[in-house]
């Protein structure tokens, strides 16, 4: 070992673990102090006994008190004589009287409560002491009706005596006390967790020892008298055959019962309701129980448990011989314990393999806490091993993470260059499946020099592409921290800048890829798509030509900046109503439907990839100039009706039929767009508040908000039939919302008032596609296309209309 560093030692880290536990151990501090109660708590729970059917709690409940009027002391007597009459072994009251009752005027005295204490002679009372370490007695003249219930023999040969002291005595008035049987004090001293764990049996008080009521209960119980209990300070208490275990504090620890002792109420029992043969050989305790009775605290068994209940736990541990003992013996074995786990880990743990330690230093954590549960469940002696049990995991963890650490700094060193050349690799994976700020992180993780700063450049101009451009130029500006004058960076700071704050301020989000389109220098890309030009733009977004590099197919991208047309708090449904409907769009596969091939959304935009259509819509062919002849626009609307049957088949409704989603291409194929797009628009308010949409196809069901079915698309269709056979539309407004009155509510101006030269099955067809209820329209896209059939036919037939 190299001089001054053995304080890095193991064996230096195992002797100060080991001392500073011992002190945490010896007084008493926290946490483990914390861990030893808290292992107590629930051995006492866990190994809770059966409650005696000896003893029996009479509950002064809140019933009960409303029973006992002005006088309560007689209504106890009267209890006590009923008690008595029905042969109660014992009976001790947890009721404090320092008074007697107030004189009746002019009635007959009944029973008094001395006269029914006496009556019995077997009735306890309860005392009370002030206590604390001060020596000044306020009343220290003892009466001897209260000397007589003191203990007699105290022995305190070995000098341990660290008894409770009374300063203060609170008995109850002279002619009842006279009149009892005995006293014991109903003192809790609750630990300094607040949790009561122990019963003083005795308290001294100028002079004398003064016996708990549990105590004196269990003498009266036995026929023992004071004077023959015995008390040996710091070891135990010899009731007859009986040895209680006590603390220096003669403090016992109770055991606890399950299931609760037998409990009446007080009213019952004086009136009668409870059968006498209850309470005969009985010990009874007559007190206040409840969360309501204000004397509650808290034990190991429970989180309010009142005075009355604890004393039955504790006179029913000191019959049955159930206290837990804390022997004289376990302090020096607790520390004869903490002195081996810490040889056990100065010595032998570090010298020993990494699985053979665990193994060893869990089968030494199972052996300590297994014996400290045996101990406490089997023979009710308290061992106190969680120091030991602390001592060994810190330690163990602690030798373990220094181990790991000192081997991860060696191995860092060796394997830098290693680490490098994976991050790098790494980063070429990320970045080649369009992972951008994974391959940043990867990046930056390796030490810089030219080669990386060449990687970085090219990451950032994919950033760039992908209109990410304050990311682009922190990239830039970490290259420039290493080589200031590399390549064109500072140029390519104040270009993405510049784009960075006008994309920022603009409130077309589709602008930052327009823009990189007019510089031609760096493509920008939607996913693994190029975008090569502008084709146009909608009301929801724009249309870009793209193309797929992987299998160099060109597609349309429809584009929409979901963030700048719903709030907040609406994105993500939006969002992912977008990617359901796209879905269900992406499903149907018909001839006259436009394909969907993929959808997505990156950044600031969503994106649906869809088969790129070489052609026109249908909006040039509704000027009245232009109108397309009458057979060609059935056989039109028909290859429509055929693709919304198919859709309607499949549960998809358009919700947006319109010339402008309606493309003829060069090969004169028709073609339907946009499945599903309107579907998300409709359902959700736009930041302006109003329904997105073309108002002027819709439906008047669509427009109330009501469920949809396939005839609100037959309305639409029946608009943009009447549109592009007489050049104007039916319903026409200066305000949408006379548009929509007159949607909803007006009949349309028949056709043949605006084009006389459209055939009367056209306008037939017309008015009953636009029939106000759906239920008057047609059923269904087919029907429609059966009464196209019988138009173009009629139409063909020789003398018919053209």
């Amino acid at each position: 070992m190299e001089g001054g560093t053995f304080w890095k030692s193991d064996w230096f880290f195992g002797v100060c673990l080991t001392l500073l536990l011992l002190l945490a151990h010896s007084f008493a501090l926290e946490p483990v102090q914390y861990l030893d109660r808290s292992f107590y708590d629930l051995g006492a729970r866990i190994n809770a006994l059966q409650a005696d059917d000896d003893i029996v709690i009479i509950n002064l409940d809140k019933k009960s008190l409303d029973t006992i009027g002005d006088h309560p002391q007689e209504a106890v007597a009267e209890t006590i004589a009923r008690l008595s009459a029905a042969g109660a072994r014992l009976i001790a009251l947890d009721l404090f009287y320092g008074q007697p009752d107030k004189d009746r005027d002019g009635e007959t005295t009944p029973l008094t409560l001395p006269d029914a204490v006496r009556a019995s002679g077997n009735t306890l009372l309860p005392i009370y002491f002030l206590t604390g370490t001060v020596n000044t007695r306020l009343n220290a003249d003892i009466p001897d009706y209260v000397r007589r219930a003191s203990i007699g023999h105290i022995n305190d040969s070995e000098g341990v005596s660290n008894p409770i002291n009374g300063t203060y005595l609170r008995a109850p008035y002279a002619k009842l006390t006279r009149s009892a049987a005995g006293l014991g004090h109903l003192n809790i001293h609750p630990d300094d967790d607040g949790i009561v764990r122990s019963e003083p049996l005795a308290i001294l008080y100028s002079g004398h020892y003064f016996p708990s009521m549990s105590l004196s209960l269990a003498a009266g119980a036995l026929h023992i008298s004071m004077n023959d209990i015995r008390i040996n300070i710091g070891r135990s208490i010899e009731l007859g055959p009986i040895n209680i275990p006590v603390n220096d504090r003669i403090q016992m620890l109770p055991a606890f019962h399950k299931h609760g002792f037998q409990t009446y109420s007080f009213a019952a029992v004086r009136s009668g309701a409870v059968p006498a043969e209850s309470f005969s050989d009985k010990i009874v305790l007559i007190g206040m129980t409840g969360k309501g009775s204000g004397n509650g605290f808290a034990t190991p068994f429970s989180t309010h448990m009142s005075t009355v209940e604890f004393n039955a736990h504790a006179l029913q541990s000191i019959l049955k011989e159930e206290s837990i003992s804390r022997p004289s013996w376990a302090s020096m074995a607790e520390t004869g314990l903490l002195l081996l786990i810490g040889l056990y880990l100065i010595l032998l743990l570090p010298r020993i393999p990494v699985l053979i330690s665990a193994a060893a230093s869990v089968l030494l954590l199972i052996l300590i806490t297994g014996a400290d549960t045996l101990l406490l469940s089997s023979y009710a002696v308290w061992f106190q091993a969680m120091a030991a049990v602390l001592l060994l995991i810190i330690g163990h963890a602690g030798l373990a993470l220094k181990h790991y650490y000192s081997t991860r700094h060696h191995t860092r060193k060796s394997n830098a260059s290693s680490v490098d050349e994976t991050n790098k690799m790494l980063a070429f994976s990320f970045q080649n499946q369009g992972m951008l700020d994974q391959a940043c992180e990867k990046f930056m993780a390796c030490p810089m020099n030219e080669e990386i700063a060449s990687y970085m450049y090219e990451l950032a101009l994919s950033f760039e592409r992908k209109r990410q451009f304050s990311k682009a130029v922190s990239i830039y500006e970490y290259i420039s921290e290493y080589q200031a004058d590399y390549k064109d960076i500072q140029t390519r700071i104040i270009s993405a800048g510049n784009a960075n704050d006008a994309l920022s301020g603009s409130d077309d989000k589709n602008s930052g890829l327009s823009a990189l389109l007019l510089t031609g220098e760096n493509k920008p890309t939607l996913g693994r798509y190029e975008i090569l030009s502008e084709l146009g733009k909608g009301a929801m977004g724009t249309v870009f030509l793209g193309r797929d590099p992987k299998i160099n197919r060109q597609v349309a991208i429809k584009t929409m900046a979901l963030s700048e047309e719903f709030e907040a708090d609406e994105l993500e449904e939006v969002k992912s109503r977008f990617f359901h409907e796209a879905e269900i769009a992406g499903m149907l596969n018909h001839p006259n439907i436009v394909t969907i091939f993929d959808a997505g959304d990156e950044h600031d935009l969503a994106y649906i990839a869809m088969e790129f259509l070489d052609g026109i819509d249908l909006i040039p062919y509704t000027k009245k100039d232009r109108l397309l002849p009458i057979q060609t626009t059935l056989k039109i609307i028909g290859k429509v009706a055929e693709a919304l049957q198919y859709a309607h088949n499949h549960g998809v409704i358009h919700r947006d039929i319109k010339p402008a989603n309606i493309m003829i291409l060069k090969n004169k194929t028709v073609k339907v767009t946009d499945f599903g797009i309107a579907h998300i628009a409709e359902s959700t308010k736009t930041k302006a508040g109003v329904v997105l949409g073309t108002p002027s196809y819709m439906s008047p069901e669509q427009l109330s908000g009501k469920e949809l079915d396939g005839r609100s698309d037959l309305f639409s269709l029946g608009v943009m039939l009447y549109e592009l056979t007489s050049g104007v539309r039916p319903f026409r407004a200066e305000s949408i919302s006379k548009l929509m009155l007159k949607i909803a509510k007006e009949p349309h101006v028949p056709v043949q008032e605006h084009n006389p030269d459209i055939p009367d099955c056209v306008a037939a067809l017309i008015d009953h596609l636009l029939a106000k209820k759906s239920q008057q329209r047609f059923n269904s896209a087919s029907d429609v296309l059966e009464e196209i059939s019988r138009c173009l036919r009629d139409m063909n037939r020789p003398g018919g209309q053209p």
